[in-house]
């Protein structure tokens, strides 16, 4: 999860639009990648949509999972038998899977993607796991004669369709440069973050973000109540003010109504990148007071049961009212 406003596009040189990297000509990609191949290893809440993405822009995608997935066929794309029969067949590899356990497997595992990778193969890997587990599995990659990217992706799925997803792309810069139309067909914007592993760090600040924007706005809201406010009124008041935001603007709705199924970003996704935010900070020696009480906020909705809940009900931890299915 995570949210990067989309009027934050084409910063030059750093942030890339929809349609790649800097063109003055807007030629339609799909009129320049036709016939590259990328196989999606994961079918998911994320994989799934950032595969019809694929599609729409003119790839040939070729996914697996380990039950066949029936909605990526009627999307227009085929199967694979195994990573390994993937990755004979694709171009270009991606993946966004839920552990690195889930990862190993599916790049060295008996069938990986290992037993048949072809030479020059950019392995652009989406997970949001830890760094050093997953610069392990990106040097097994190069040992076979590849490249592994980190390119962990900042959004829920709802956000990937519209295209409102940003992706943040590290490791070897001309490896990048091979699988930039990828990148650009994925969601939304996406930016060059740096050396490996900067994925990671960039999409840990988006969410260290997410969490203390959401717990703000959710405070707000709740003292606006105490007070005998118009909830809509101060909602539409602030939308635009300096005091608003856009967590403030996307989640106020709900957070005012209570409204916390669906869930859009269940609160357990966010807290498993809360957790390695915790981790990261204390390596890395910074104070962060405010995430400090937005996590433990969030742990709490953890503990009461209330992980499928979406992160705005944070609103019920505030003011108590934190029974499991509220």
């Amino acid at each position: 999860m995570g949210y990067i406003s989309p009027q934050l596009l084409d910063l030059p040189g750093k942030l890339h639009t929809v349609t790649g990297e800097r063109r003055d000509d807007a030629r339609a990609l799909t009129s320049e990648v036709t016939m590259t191949r990328v196989g999606v290893l994961g079918l998911g809440r994320m994989g799934l949509p950032i595969a019809r993405n694929l599609l729409d822009k003119g790839f040939e995608v070729i996914g697996y999972q380990r039950r066949p997935s029936p909605d990526l066929i009627s999307a227009g794309g085929t199967q694979a038998d195994s990573p390994a029969d993937l990755a004979a067949r694709a171009d270009v590899l991606l993946s966004i899977l839920p552990d690195i356990d889930a990862v190993r497997a599916v790049v060295s595992g008996p069938e990986g993607t290992l037993k048949s990778l072809r030479p020059g193969t950019v392995h652009i890997e989406m997970s949001t796991i830890d760094v050093a587990e997953k610069a392990k599995v990106r040097d097994l990659v190069q040992q076979a004669s590849g490249d592994l990217l980190d390119a962990p992706i900042s959004g829920s799925p709802s956000m990937v369709p519209p295209r409102l997803a940003t992706t943040f792309a590290s490791g070897k810069g001309e490896s990048i440069d091979a699988v930039a139309d990828v990148l650009a067909a994925i969601s939304g914007p996406w930016v060059r973050a740096g050396e490996f592993g900067s994925g990671a760090h960039f999409k840990y600040i988006a969410n260290l973000l997410l969490a203390v924007h959401t717990v703000a706005a959710a405070e707000a809201m709740s003292l606006a109540d105490k007070a005998g406010l118009d909830l809509e009124l101060v909602q539409r008041t602030l939308d635009e003010s300096i005091a608003g935001s856009m967590v403030w603007k996307r989640f106020g709705p709900r957070i005012r109504s209570r409204e916390w199924l669906p869930a859009p970003g269940p609160i357990e996704t966010l807290h498993e990148i809360l957790v390695q935010i915790d981790a990261y900070k204390q390596e890395v020696g910074s104070r962060t007071p405010m995430f400090d009480v937005a996590k433990a906020l969030y742990d709490d909705a953890m503990a009461h049961g209330r992980g499928h809940l979406d992160v705005s009900s944070v609103r019920d931890q505030l003011t108590g009212k934190i029974g499991p299915h509220s």
